[in-house]
């Protein structure tokens, strides 16, 4: 039986996404499970899978189409099956997988229109390239992104044919998985030559040059004492979608919604010696509890006390939200996505730890499922693990706060008279001034201080 491949809706907001890539080719045998194309969303790119297996009969879509939420994408079915019809195309009779592609004929023939993917010509624009000079490599000759990219890629000097680096110049073609990888071998995709479709990176090609950094001979300690000296790439670098939408929200925000910011510090002793104990207890589990799982936690019940800070400015009203959703901010490779814990205040510690960990994972790896993002009513960004003492988030719309949270850093501070020393965590909220204002502000970070403080409130 024929299975149709559709647009997946990834956030409550989300109307559309772009075919990034297809992973399988038409007469392609394909299994359940398999990961078959990525979609790129204004958020992040994800793998879609098979939800069933046999033959991958047609690609409704090609790679670079723009396709609304719900719409048909491709089709899976048994060789030689009758195809279901599609929506503004003829059924297909029963035929046998579709031969293989004839070469790339000219991108654009005389006096005709230029036959090119959105997303080229996008880029295109960008760069300011005339198609009509690109050959395309795609299906009919139709011009992809990477045409364009090789395209404005300086000719290479006169030497010996060899593969050249992915993307000396220009945006970077590679998997979620392969970026993930990357960022965590601190490998430079820009060093490496992909094997997937249209050079695309891809997993095999950053273990592989993994593999080759460490059979290199160890750098001393001596050699590490000053990094090294990157040259800066010249040209204009074609913004990601998910770069294009956080430029968009984040001068919506700071131009139209008045902030204001109120830092406290909390002390976290008696919250980290909690978390130890839970910590402790969970090991059978293979468990673990993070410090941000305690301040969504934390945060979760503070907006049930101060209700105001869980709303939207809706115009000429306030729309405050029966339940308590909270955003937390992932970084990716391509930018920061804001995951969501949906129903935070009503979830135990461990809830809201496997949940947090599922949802972080899903968003690095490409993998995300409809309802891991969007639809929050508060957001926490929290940049502790990098060190960082204190900053100012900006406001997360559509919400009315955002609170930034810091390492949890030993300080001497006095108590009865004494100098001691504490674990203590900057934590600033950004609010929306049209919605709250400084005195309910200061109120909600203090309550959200308290409860960390008297932190069993957070178990009980």
């Amino acid at each position: 039986m024929a299975t149709e491949i559709t647009m997946p809706q990834m956030g409550f907001d989300m109307t559309e996404g772009v075919i990034a890539n297809w992973l399988k080719a038409e007469g392609e045998t394909v299994k359940k499970g398999d990961a078959i194309a990525e979609i790129e969303t204004d958020k992040t790119t994800i793998q879609i899978e098979a939800f069933g297996g046999g033959v991958l009969r047609k690609i409704v879509a090609p790679a670079g189409a723009k396709v609304p939420v719900g719409d048909v994408i491709g089709i899976i079915a048994d060789p030689g099956e009758a195809l279901p019809p599609i929506k503004g195309q003829p059924a297909a009779a029963s035929t046998t997988p579709a031969p293989a592609a004839q070469p790339a004929q000219a991108a654009a023939p005389a006096g005709g229109t230029v036959n090119a993917t959105p997303v080229a010509r996008r880029v295109a624009q960008e760069l300011g390239v005339d198609l009509t000079k690109v050959k395309g490599s795609g299906p009919d000759g139709q011009i992809t992104k990477a045409d364009v990219e090789v395209y404005t890629s300086p000719a290479p000097a006169e030497q010996p044919p060899q593969p050249a680096p992915a993307q000396a110049t220009g945006r970077i073609i590679a998997t979620p998985n392969a970026r993930k990888i990357a960022a965590e071998q601190n490998i430079n995709l820009r060093e490496i030559s992909g094997s997937g479709p249209e050079g695309r990176i891809v997993r095999a090609d950053v273990e592989a040059a993994a593999a080759r950094v460490s059979a290199q001979p160890k750098v001393t300690a001596a050699a590490r004492v000053a990094p090294p000296v990157v040259a800066p790439v010249a040209g204009r670098k074609p913004l990601t979608r998910i770069r294009q939408t956080i430029a968009q929200r984040m001068t919506q925000s700071k131009t139209t919604v008045p902030h204001f910011y109120i830092t406290v510090q909390v002390e976290m002793d008696a919250a980290l010696k909690l978390r130890e104990q839970i910590n402790e207890a969970l090991k059978p589990e293979n468990l673990k509890v993070s410090v941000n799982d305690l301040i969504v936690r934390a945060t979760a019940l503070a907006l049930r006390r101060f209700p105001n800070l869980n709303a939207s400015f809706a115009g000429d009203a306030v729309e405050s939200h029966e339940q308590v959703h909270i955003g937390v901010a992932v970084a990716l490779p391509g930018g920061l996505v804001t995951v969501t814990v949906r129903d935070a205040d009503t979830k135990s510690l461990k809830q809201i730890a496997v949940e947090a960990v599922a949802l972080a994972t899903r968003a690095r790896d490409g993998k995300a499922q409809p309802g891991d993002m969007g639809g929050q009513t508060f957001t926490i960004s929290n940049l502790g693990m990098y060190g960082v003492e204190s900053f100012v988030a900006i406001v997360n719309p559509p919400d009315a706060g955002i609170l930034a949270i810091g390492a949890s850093i030993p300080t001497p501070v006095v108590r009865d008279g004494q100098v001691v020393i504490r674990n203590i965590m900057h934590v600033t909220l950004s609010g929306d001034h049209r919605v709250t204002d400084g005195a309910e502000g200061a109120q909600f970070v203090n309550e959200v201080r308290r409860i960390l403080e008297n932190p069993w409130g957070l178990v009980l």
